[in-house]
């Protein structure tokens, strides 16, 4: 039986909106029909692009029973208020990351969309990459042996770019800069890697940043299974993604570029994992697969909205990945490595 795409429309049309509806478009499993935002002029140009129609408030979109999904990309600190009423609208959710800027509004999040009985998803979609497919597959098989300690960094300019009209730049709507903005990516890929978070330790602060928001972090995580890992992240420097992966066999490690990040079928070279065997010896460079997350992520989506399943990320999920920024700025504060388990 053919798939019947999602109707789905999306929420909050700024430029994220855009890559997530370009996204949508490149595979076959979501049908954009509709859009919202308060500015009438972002209507109109998402109208014109993408050939929807447009709803004119809030109170019609949540009644235009054509829309089964929304991809939603408005500010952090709005998702809660959002998603609670897109989910007693009976529509799910597709929400950029994180699920919400504070704890609170994340398990009230949770709350509504179980309650609802809707399907949530959140857009941690890093772990999608194809290279980060291709490393659990070499430390599930065990070809990496026994991994002992990751090391992972996201760097961009965003922080030096702040000014006091833009959200970002408020330490109360954007909470631990640049960990809740970047961090949170590695943070949820190695939660995918080796599975639950039990404790952390981190150091944050604002070094260089044109508003009072973090700009520097460095979080180190120990995992359930006893797996350490640690996470840099800054906000004042040019764009850098690497991750290394250290096991008792072989050695591997990464770095994308920032359209590789966006749209690898535009980037002008593939992803490379280089492993690492013997400091002098055998070493393979793998060109990994084109792959594209965010369209992945979508369709995977669109998947559980048609068999009424969870999401790979779903709201319980990224709860806990949002914990660890948490308790990564308490551990900061504090000076000393705090549990998780206290933030959940």
């Amino acid at each position: 039986m053919a798939f019947e795409p999602v109707r789905a429309a999306s929420m909050g049309l700024g430029r994220w909106a855009n890559v997530l509806a370009d996204a949508a478009l490149r595979g076959g499993k979501i049908e954009l029909v509709s859009c919202f935002s308060r500015t009438p002029e972002k209507r109109a140009e998402f109208m014109s692009q993408y050939g929807t129609r447009e709803a004119e408030n809030f109170e019609a979109f949540l009644k235009d029973d054509e829309i089964e999904a929304v991809i939603l990309t408005t500010p952090n600190y709005s998702h809660m208020e959002h998603i609670e009423a897109l989910s007693a609208a009976g529509k799910h959710v597709y929400c950029e990351k994180p699920i919400a800027h504070t704890m609170e509004h994340a398990k009230k999040v949770v709350e509504a969309v179980e309650k609802a009985g809707t399907r949530l998803a959140i857009g941690h979609s890093a772990r999608r990459l194809s290279v980060s497919r291709h490393l659990k597959g070499l430390i599930d098989s065990g070809e990496m042996g026994h991994i002992s300690i990751s090391e992972s960094n996201f760097c961009t300019e965003r922080g030096l770019e702040l000014t006091p009209d833009k959200w970002r730049s408020s330490p109360e709507l954007n909470p631990t800069g640049v960990a809740i903005q970047l961090s949170i990516h590695h943070i949820d890929t190695f939660r995918y890697l080796y599975g639950p978070i039990r404790s952390v330790m981190a150091r944050m602060k604002r070094m260089y940043a044109t508003a009072e928001v973090e700009d520097s972090a460095m979080i180190i995580m120990e995992h359930e299974n006893g797996i350490l890992s640690y996470v840099g992240a800054g906000w004042a420097c040019p764009w850098a993604f690497h991750m290394n992966v250290h096991g008792t066999k072989a050695v591997a490690h990464f770095r994308i570029t920032g359209q590789q990040w966006r749209d690898p079928s535009q980037a002008p070279e593939p992803i490379r994992l280089h492993i690492d065997r013997e400091p002098l010896g055998e070493k393979t460079v793998l060109d990994m697969p084109e792959g594209d997350m965010f369209r992945d992520a979508l369709e995977d989506f669109a998947d559980c909205v048609r068999e009424d399943r969870n999401p790979e990320v779903d709201g319980r999920v990224a709860l806990e990945d949002l914990a660890v920024v948490y308790a990564a700025a308490e551990s900061s504060r504090l000076g000393r490595m705090v549990e998780l388990k206290d933030f959940l």
